[in-house]
């Protein structure tokens, strides 16, 4: 029977638990030093464990830490450090208020936590490798596949030490090469014993590497099968990153999944933790804005402040959005009128260098073109805030693509739809490009599809800076 390993963060529990013990160590070190002691603090000490699991699981920190060299190590270390630090801090100023710390203690519970932290990781690491290295606790691995792949997958597996496993040998399905060796990894027996080695030798699992729809691979998988020996597969798929594939059920099937990208699903719910908390602000910020701009708004273009309008969400769901109206209530009428002025002649995106239909522009006798309050929360974006609203709803998330019109969404090509494969956000990749005002629909759709692509909660983070900060210059 085969035992399942641990997934996600909880394979590396054991590095976890070490990590809080040294947390729960420096905590109680550094409230020491120069005398210093406070009560509350010390009752914070649970929540303060809780948060460092909380980082653990956001910022994925321990990833490969068994492979890494100590430099890498290092590098994820202080980042670690840093991340658990800052909250810590910030944590425990709105639990007790503006209680002052002195700068002393903060560093020296850095500093301390720091460098245990990379201490017990690396120490711990080369205990596992030792460990995992000896004969006795690795598990024999016989590698079938071709000629072809064999040097390939002896090469890979080493560089990982071949892990938890020992390479009892290879046998090659195209050909007869018993007696020959690729990196000291011997080839075992021919395709005609091939069986009966399996049957008769330490083996305790069995890896098929591109080989699994040879007839005699099939042959040889339905012997492992009577033998009841734990079979792995390796299927690859054309054109597509493995790091982009999992394996999952599908009504009962056993099925390879890919996509442009995968988000795990501690990650997802971070995602979605981040939306909620800037959600909130967001819709105190717009409920403010739209306190101060809804009764100019109202005396220029009678009408509902919201405006509402049905977009196009992940995967082609509609719903409404909502923006603080910045046109005149018959600017959807007027569109069709105006289209011949769109600056993006293929029509996938509709936009005037001054347009007529938002609130207080209008063109003076002289040719003069005058500005109004539209104008000016639209240049700021500050009609954009009432999606906040959306982003509460989980219609929407703070940094995505933008959601199409229902017409411009008819029009389309395939390779447009991949940027509807998120939830669409307030803001994205192209909204804080300093060029957005001159891009072809095309050079916006490769802006969200490299986005989605290579996703981050660092990036979202990123954007989001990048949107304060160029709101701010707006304004």
């Amino acid at each position: 029977m085969y035992k399942k390993a641990f997934q996600g963060w909880l394979k590396h529990i054991d590095f976890i638990l070490l990590d809080e013990l040294c947390l729960w160590l420096v905590m109680l070190l550094s409230l020491q030093l120069r005398s210093v002691r406070y009560s509350r603090l010390d009752r914070m000490v649970p929540l303060l464990l809780l948060v460092n699991l909380f980082v653990f699981i956001a910022s994925d920190s321990l990833a490969n830490v068994i492979y890494n060299n100590d430099w890498q190590e290092w590098k994820a270390t202080l980042r670690h450090g840093i991340s658990q630090v800052a909250l810590s801090v910030m944590i425990v100023l709105m639990v007790n208020g503006m209680i002052v710390i002195p700068q002393f203690t903060i560093l020296a519970f850095w500093a301390l936590y720091v460098v245990l932290s990379y201490l017990v990781r690396i120490l711990w690491r080369r205990f596992l490798l030792r460990r995992t290295r000896s004969r006795k606790s690795q598990k024999e691995l016989l590698i079938i596949t071709t000629d072809r792949y064999a040097r390939e997958v002896v090469d890979h597996m080493r560089q990982y030490a071949f892990s938890n496993y020992a390479p009892n040998g290879l046998i090659l399905i195209d050909r007869d090469a018993k007696g020959e060796a690729y990196d000291l990894v011997p080839v075992v027996a021919n395709r005609d014993d091939a069986a009966d080695y399996i049957c008769r030798s330490w083996i305790d699992e069995v890896l098929f590497f591109r080989s699994s729809q040879d007839d005699l691979a099939q042959e040889l998988i339905e012997r492992c099968r009577e033998m009841a020996l734990t079979v792995h597969f390796y299927i690859p798929m054309q054109g597509v990153d493995e790091k982009k594939q999992a394996f999952e059920r599908v009504a009962g099937y056993n099925v390879v999944t890919t996509n442009l990208n995968m988000i795990t699903p501690y990650d997802a719910l971070i995602k979605r933790i981040l939306d909620v908390i800037f959600g909130l602000f967001g819709c105190l910020l717009a409920l403010a804005v739209m306190a101060v701009v809804g009764p100019k708004i109202k005396k220029l273009s009678p009408g509902p402040l919201l405006y509402k309008q049905e977009r196009i969400g992940e995967n082609g769901k509609k719903f409404k959005m909502f923006k603080i109206r910045s046109m005149y209530v018959d600017a959807d009428r007027r569109k069709a009128e105006l289209e011949a002025q769109n600056s993006h002649s293929d029509g996938m995106l509709f936009k005037m260098d001054f347009d007529p239909r938002v609130i207080g522009n209008e063109i003076l006798p002289d040719g003069t073109q005058k500005t109004g309050i539209g104008d000016f929360i639209r240049r700021t974006n500050l009609d954009e805030l009432p999606q906040f609203f959306n982003v509460l709803r989980g219609e929407m998330s703070v940094v995505g693509t933008r959601p199409p019109t229902v017409d411009e969404w008819e029009k389309y090509q395939y390779h447009h739809r991949a940027r509807m494969s998120i939830r669409p956000g307030v803001t994205g990749l192209w909204q804080i490009s300093d060029q957005k005002d001159h891009m072809s629909f095309d050079e916006v759709v490769k802006l969200d599809t490299e986005y989605i692509a290579n996703w981050s909660k660092h990036r979202d983070l990123w954007i989001i800076f990048r949107t304060l900060v160029n709101a701010i210059r707006r304004i």
